[in-house]
């Protein structure tokens, strides 16, 4: 791989994007009378998404830092779901590109298609065309730092069509042994048992595997690879499956899975699938954490801020419980106040959205019926849509098996039939 391709590739996309929708049309901030250090902290900045007019899939901006007089230079973290890339654009004064997660592409005009991953630098000269992104199967995470002449970061050209997107992935799709499934799962490598070793003993098992569950299931649309891996870190967590999760863990990051959400699903699901299922989830993402080099600073802290509480929603709740057994386990009723809905759901390390898939996925997983509505409902008041917890449901399938699956069904349809009145 040349440095200086990638560079241009990758780097114009991240901050092309951040400039394009936050910083780009925005003057710098003027330098202050006194001076002074200024800390913004993880998190204390929303999310953007990738125009559309820009971009082509699915693509989300986290800013970093704006140009503050007389900088010229900005800086945000670009994450590319699998698919997603730029179009075709050019910065005046170039940009520099630091991949923090996954794999992409990148291509300059006139050059081969060129692949990215974590720990790559890359350098996008001035004035270069070129276009970058994740690649079909794998989400893509970079920091873009790029300096902008009268305001202006990037020019944006013409889209890149699925026939120059494709043009070299079509052509190295990976293909097993000879009369065997070709090989879909990304990162293959990582696996604790690898396909040969699967085929020793159940050949049937690794075609269903590669074929169906990742040339299909986590390719399908309803859901995006990200949430895929929420869910899927959520039921092998819940049914204690540890080891799975060297490899799974290593997979949600690279579809865009913050390390920090990773920790707050472990800790969240101490309180739904049990202690000790979160316990046994430690060791596998510590291990994966080290090897990929993150911090504590980057995990949540031990007490946060809390996000703001429906205070009539939560007051309706707590009476209706306690009503109903208050008399019969009063602890169990003052905990769930006090620590699940006071407190566990309201820190800020997980969107309530991803909360309460978090939620949905370990009770299908553990069949927990009875309490799917309640969630289920509060999953789409948070923003689940109709698709998509179908999709979980359907996903769930494969990893909590058939029968979880279709006794969530008649639940799940009968709570999206009264929410359709």
């Amino acid at each position: 791989m040349k440095t200086q391709l990638l560079g241009p590739a990758i780097v114009s996309l991240c901050l092309l994007t951040f400039a394009t929708s936050i910083m780009a049309q925005s003057p710098a901030i003027p330098a202050q009378d006194s001076p002074t250090i200024s800390i913004t902290r993880s998190g204390s900045q929303a999310p953007q998404v990738g125009p559309a007019d820009y971009f082509t899939g699915s693509v989300h901006i986290d800013p970093l830092f704006p140009a503050r007089d007389p900088s010229r230079v900005s800086g945000a973290s670009v994450t590319f779901q699998p698919g997603a890339r730029s179009a075709w654009h050019t910065h005046p004064l170039g940009q520099t590109l630091i991949v923090t997660a996954g794999s992409g592409l990148i291509q300059r005009e006139g050059g081969p298609i060129e692949e990215i991953h974590q720990g790559d630098v890359v350098w996008i000269p001035p004035g270069q065309k070129h276009w970058h992104g994740a690649s079909p199967t794998n989400s893509l995470t970079h920091i873009a730092i790029q300096e902008a002449v009268d305001g202006k970061a990037v020019d944006w050209l013409e889209k890149v069509t699925e026939e120059q997107y494709h043009m070299k992935t079509n052509a190295e799709l990976k293909t097993g042994p000879a009369g065997t499934a070709a090989i879909t799962q990304s990162d293959v490598q990582t696996r604790r048992l690898s396909p040969e070793d699967v085929r020793k003993v159940a050949p049937a098992l690794e075609k269903y595997k590669q074929e169906r569950l990742f040339g299909q299931v986590w390719k399908r649309p309803g859901l995006s690879p990200r949430d895929r891996s929420i869910v899927t870190l959520s039921a092998l967590i819940t049914r204690g499956m540890a080891p799975a999760l060297s490899y799974y863990a290593n997979q949600a990051i690279e579809n865009g899975v913050k390390p920090r959400e990773i920790s707050e699903i472990i800790t969240h699901l101490a309180f739904y699938s049990g202690w000790a299922n979160a316990f046994a989830a430690v060791g596998p993402v510590k291990d994966v954490f080290a090897q990929r080099g993150i911090s504590s600073n980057e995990l949540p802290s031990e007490t946060e801020s809390l996000l703001p509480l429906n205070e009539a929603a939560e007051a309706q709740r707590a009476a209706q419980v306690g009503e109903q057994f208050g008399s019969v386990a009063p602890g169990v009723v003052q905990d769930t106040t006090d620590v699940l809905f006071r407190d566990l759901w309201l820190r800020p390390g997980l969107a309530p959205r991803d909360r309460s898939l978090v939620t949905v996925s370990a009770l299908i997983t553990s069949g927990q019926v009875a309490q799917i509505p309640y969630h289920l409902n509060r999953a789409m008041d948070n923003g689940l849509t109709q698709e998509e917890a179908g999709e979980v449901i359907a996903h769930l399938a494969y990893y909590a098996g058939w029968p979880n699956a279709f006794s969530a069904l008649p639940v799940a349809k009968e709570v999206f039939q009264k929410r359709a009145k």
